[in-house]
């Protein structure tokens, strides 16, 4: 008796099991590929029967690589119609290669930085030729000169795309910004928000906004806003307190130490957690790290760096981590600043005071000597200034808001705290920053 043989019957498996085995038929690219440095590709291959099988490709050219990619087997050539019909004028016929050079240029540029293809594109892969010598290699325009380039639309958070890089990238890299209309053209700015407030001293508030030659981009509106919110609401006293309370907090000898920790001995031994939570897998790099907390379980700024990490993939503070540092070391000031977060996270403001005893500045955190982080810094001033907020006191919440604005490293609690602001700010600071907006 002859041994029956299984034939697969899902899409999937058709793909990855017969697709090569069709030949090539007509390949296809938007024409702007080159200027725009995103890719729309579809590769074709062709069945006896004249029906297709399809594999269309997003390929992201300035840092993702294979952003998004489907597919279909042996498809009718009503379905090859359906999507050049959606899609009218945009699509030129291409070679191959062209195409296979595209899409694996991508791929190696995504890699390098850490970032990882479609998960469609497991199966997609296999609707195109292997990568041997025997495709012709093509010179594919990557990145800004071979620079990553991370677009970031308005109200998108991508602090852990920029983690992710700021570690493969060194930090060579370009953060692009667009503007809340969704406007197609990037409005970057490259200055601090120190530098733009330098700049509106020496030229004037009035001539520097009424200006043509300026652009206005997100850092420069926050400055804007600012400074009105200043301007119109603050007395001088209430300013010089301000000013007093920002100064005392950022010339903290306990943040100076803390900007420059020294590299630690189990810095080698986390890299495997590290690649953990680059692929979001929360579960597995916990595990990892603490296998070297276990090791070394007296350093508490092993939490504090656990911590930021579980942050980045999740936007929250992780409850039973940050609950069992706390435990732990509930008189540090790093992890006393990671649980005020998580504090107002939960809406438990008044516990926050209760926490740093009433005091203000770093003194909340402790009258010792002891380095607190970067990280947990951002923390500490973030839960002060949420705590404020709920109180309506926007007087005090100021200094620990402009802070983190002027820090402009996490973006995520400055907009969750100016959203708080905006809606404390009086008619006409609202009435100004709208017209201003218009303009």
């Amino acid at each position: 008796m002859s041994k029956k043989v299984s034939i697969p019957t899902s899409v999937d498996a058709q793909i990855r099991t017969r697709a090569r085995n069709l030949p090539i038929h007509k390949c296809y690219v938007n024409g702007d590929w080159e200027e725009t440095q995103m890719a729309n590709i579809i590769i074709t291959r062709k069945h006896i029967n004249d029906n297709y099988t399809i594999g269309v490709y997003l390929v992201d050219l300035r840092l993702y690589g294979v952003k998004d990619c489907f597919y279909n087997f042996n498809e009718s050539p009503l379905q090859l119609e359906n999507i050049f019909n959606e899609n009218p004028d945009r699509f030129e016929e291409c070679d191959y290669a062209l195409a296979h050079n595209i899409i694996h240029a991508g791929l190696e540029f995504a890699e390098d930085y850490g970032f990882k293809p479609h998960k469609n594109f497991k199966t997609a892969q296999f609707i195109l030729e292997e990568d041997t010598d025997d495709i012709p290699l093509m010179e594919i325009p990557l990145g800004e000169d071979g620079i990553p380039v991370l677009e970031v639309r308005h109200g998108e958070n991508k602090d852990h795309e920029i983690a992710k890089l700021n570690k493969t990238a060194d930090g060579n890299f370009r953060v692009v910004y667009f503007d809340k209309d969704g406007n197609p053209e990037p409005i970057e700015d490259e200055r601090t928000y120190y530098e733009i407030i330098d700049e509106i001293v020496k030229i004037g508030f009035d001539e520097y906004f009424s200006s043509q030659k300026h652009t206005k981009s997100e850092l420069e509106y926050q400055v804007f806003i600012d400074l009105l919110y200043m301007m119109e609401i603050y007395t001088k006293e209430e300013k010089d307190q301000i000013d007093e309370i920002i100064e005392k907090i950022t010339k903290d000898n306990r943040l100076k130490m803390g900007l420059h920790l020294e590299q630690k001995d189990y810095n080698d031994e986390l890299e495997k957690a590290y690649k953990f939570f680059d692929e979001e897998d929360i579960k597995n790099g916990v595990a990892e790290f603490n296998k070297v907390i276990d090791k070394y379980f007296d350093d508490p700024f092993l939490w504090d760096i656990l911590l930021y990490e579980i942050s980045l993939c999740t936007d929250e503070i992780d409850e039973e981590v940050v609950n069992k540092a706390y435990s732990i070391y509930p008189n540090h000031p790093t992890i006393k600043a990671w649980y005020a977060e998580w504090l107002a996270q939960e809406e438990r403001f008044e516990e926050i005071f209760e926490l740093f005893g009433n005091k203000s500045g770093l003194d909340a955190l402790t009258t010792e000597n002891e380095p607190i982080s970067p990280n947990a810094f951002v923390a500490f001033n973030y839960a002060y200034a949420m705590a404020w907020l709920d109180k309506k006191d926007v007087l005090q919440a100021e200094p620990y808001y402009q802070i983190i604005t002027r820090l402009n490293t996490h973006i995520r609690l400055g907009s969750l705290i100016m959203d708080m602001v905006c809606e404390l700010k009086n008619t006409k600071i609202s009435e100004l920053a709208e017209k201003f907006e218009k303009e």
